[in-house]
């Protein structure tokens, strides 16, 4: 699911980073354990070599 930061009703900030969520519940569960939902991304264009 894609969430835009302007329409967003949840927010949460975890090493850094801003997070967005669809509802409060969704934010609710990711403080509990971010690390749960947070994963190494990949950033786009970049090549592993």
């Amino acid at each position: 699911m894609q969430v835009s930061y302007k329409t967003a009703p949840a927010e949460s900030e975890y090493q850094g980073k801003h997070y967005y969520f669809c509802a409060t519940a969704c934010r609710e569960q990711f403080d509990a354990d971010p690390e749960r939902y947070v994963r190494a991304h990949r950033q786009h264009g970049s090549r592993r070599g």
